[in-house]
This record gives C-alpha cells, structure tokens and sequence, in this order.
C-alpha cells in the first residue's frame, strides 16, 4: 500500500487519511469537504455544527458531521469514536474489543487463551495451576477457576496462600503439652513401683 497522505504535493487541503490502496480527505471543524474530496471550505452551518472532523453536505439538503475511517460517529452525532468506545457487547463475553486501524479486533481476556473448540476457534480458559504460570506460595495449592485461579495455604500453614507462614504452636498449647507427657511418665513409673 502506498501511502498518498505523504506524497508532495499534498492531496488534501486540511486532514489526509491513507486507507488499503486509496486515501480519504477531511475537513476541520466549521468547514466542509468540497465535491472535488480533497479542498475544503468554509461555511457558517459547519462551524455551528461544531462537528470534530468537520462536515458533508447531503444532496437532499442539511448536512451530517463526518468521520474518518475506522472510526464512527458517536451517539452524539458531532464526534468520533472507535468500534471499542461503544460497549461491551461487540465482543463475546471471553473476548474484549482492541482498536486496529480503520476496525477491531475481539482478544481473549486475561486468563483465557485461544484454542480449538468443536471445530472453532474460541477462548477457552487457561489452566494456571497445571502451566505452572500461578504465583500461590511454595507452600500453597493453586486451585484453577474460569479466567483465574485461587491460592490455598497447606495444612499447618497460614497466610494467603500467596505467602505462606508456618504456624507455631501457641505456648499454652506447648506447655499443656509438655504437662500431659509428664503425667504419663509418672503414671507409669507408679505402676512399674507398684509391681515390685
């Protein structure tokens, strides 16, 4: 593709938009394009217009603010937005909308990837616990969900599961315990005396 917007001498008298083997001339704001598609002029019912890429008159008279390519008028009907500006609903719920020159593409969210599906390319969800890509601590499980993942610290293990800390054995705990191995060793020594 040729890009005609940066040819000498310029084609278009305010904005050049080069397109797939062809370009488009646009106006700035209280001008309008004039039938040539490259000259523009001025007129007062653009400039009350306040269209952001200017104006086109329509042959059945009034006019309409124009937009260059790969972008559509928004609801407003005086500025510019891309596909992706619209809503969410362009895309399937897996996949999010990014902006390309003059369309769209609809990607894989964040924790899916995009694979065969019954014959189709769909987004399906990434496994980040069986990849490996998961950040749970050493001490962690990671258990898989739809587009993520959760962390779980082991047994005698506490925190996030991100971060996992040993847990320590509380002082009254470790001195009930030290006082319950005591009393075996007594008992036993009583009936070991008793015997003889």
């Amino acid at each position: 593709d040729v890009n005609e917007c940066g040819l000498l001498p310029r084609l278009c008298s305010h904005s050049c938009m080069n397109t797939q083997g062809s370009y488009r001339c646009y106006c700035h704001s209280g001008f309008q394009l004039n039938a040539d598609g490259e000259t523009c002029s001025k007129t007062s019912l653009c400039s009350k217009s306040h269209c952001q890429f200017g104006c086109q008159y329509l042959k059945e008279g009034g006019m309409r603010c124009v937009c260059p390519s790969g972008l559509r008028r928004a609801l407003d009907s005086r500025t510019c937005e891309d596909e992706c500006q619209r809503g969410t609903d362009i895309c399937p719920s897996s996949r999010s909308c990014r902006n390309t020159f003059g369309s769209y593409l609809c990607i894989c969210r964040e924790g899916f990837v995009i694979g065969v599906l019954q014959g189709k390319m769909k987004c399906r969800d990434k496994d980040e616990c069986l990849l490996g890509t998961h950040r749970c601590s050493q001490h962690g499980h990671c258990i898989n969900t739809l587009g993520s993942y959760m962390c779980k610290c082991q047994e005698q293990f506490s925190g996030d599961g991100f971060t996992c800390q040993e847990q320590k054995i509380s002082q009254s705990l470790r001195s009930s315990y030290y006082r319950y191995k005591l009393s075996k060793r007594k008992f036993s020594t009583k009936d070991f005396s008793s015997e003889s």
